[in-house]
């Protein structure tokens, strides 16, 4: 679960490696699945957020037997990716588009967290005026919050640390981990103690340090990140998916992206926090609703 760190990780980024190679394409699909691509009447491309493995999108795995081609896009360093290059927002977003096009007759559905979210949106403006679907959950705002996320994430990381047993970057990672998944108001709240410390039982080998170099791969683009300039989303059907106490970007930060993308439907979690992936068992089930409802 290192893509849990990533939005406070934003601060380490500087230089990265370069763009990627050439011929080498992020986007892959499950072998056993590739005849279904071309088979299905619908397209769904899956994209993680920053340090996240396409693993997050599991519970989606069903999707296939509902008419559901599934594709995922990969982050540098992750998912047998080489860290060889920078994630880039827009250059995401044109491969994306670029394999999309290749089924313009799928009914088309993008779904991205945080980060994946920003690029779902991308992606979505580049393939007007065809109909999409876009499903962004905890997604980054412009600039990855700019500096409210920053000093919000910093005050967070203080006083996890002041509940750390050890005074280790680990230990007080692990502490900020669980702040991730209720909020602040609710890592405070006994009534949250016995799920935030199961979840962190459960979670406890995924949780580690990413390296500073998996860092500015994929978080430099991120910061310098808005959307395009007249890009166009009246083709498409948003969903934004957020749980209200997210302590990383804020409903208010969510709710200016959706006025930017031209409107869309603000889905909010009550008591949920940035890991609507763990502490919303059924968040998936929403998604697909929303997914599969009637324009």
């Amino acid at each position: 679960m290192r893509a849990l760190l990533a939005p406070l990780l934003l601060l380490a980024a500087c230089a990265a490696p370069p763009a990627l190679p050439e011929g080498e394409s992020p986007l892959a699909i499950n072998p056993a699945r590739s005849a279904q691509i071309e088979a299905a009447p619908r397209l769904t491309v899956m994209i993680p957020g920053a340090l996240a493995s396409v693993d997050i999108f599991a519970p989606t795995n069903h999707w296939a037997a509902r008419g559901r081609g599934l594709a995922y896009y990969r982050f540098p360093g992750m998912d047998g990716l080489p860290l060889d290059h920078q994630l880039s927002i827009t250059g995401a977003a044109e491969e994306i588009a670029r394999f999309a096009r290749r089924y313009p007759d799928k009914d088309l559905t993008l779904v991205g967290y945080s980060a994946g979210g920003a690029i779902a949106l991308e992606a979505a403006a580049l393939l007007a005026p065809r109909p999409v679907t876009v499903a962004a959950i905890s997604p980054s705002p412009e600039h990855a919050g700019g500096m409210e996320t920053i000093l919000r994430g910093a005050g967070d990381v203080i006083s996890a640390a002041t509940r750390a047993e050890r005074f280790t970057r680990k230990a007080i990672w692990d502490e900020y981990w669980k702040t991730l998944l209720y909020g602040r108001n609710n890592r405070a709240d006994p009534g949250f103690s016995e799920q935030i410390e199961t979840l962190s039982a459960e979670h406890a080998p995924q949780i580690s340090d990413p390296s500073p170099a998996l860092v500015r791969a994929h978080s430099a683009s991120l910061r310098r990140w808005e959307l395009s300039e007249g890009a166009d989303l009246s083709h498409a059907r948003i969903g934004f998916f957020v749980g209200l106490e997210d302590p990383v970007f804020s409903t208010r930060q969510t709710d200016t992206l959706r006025r930017r993308a031209g409107g869309g439907r603000l889905i909010g979690f009550a008591d949920d926090g940035h890991l609507l992936l763990l502490t919303r068992k059924s968040l998936f089930a929403h998604v697909l609703r929303f997914v599969e409802a009637a324009p």
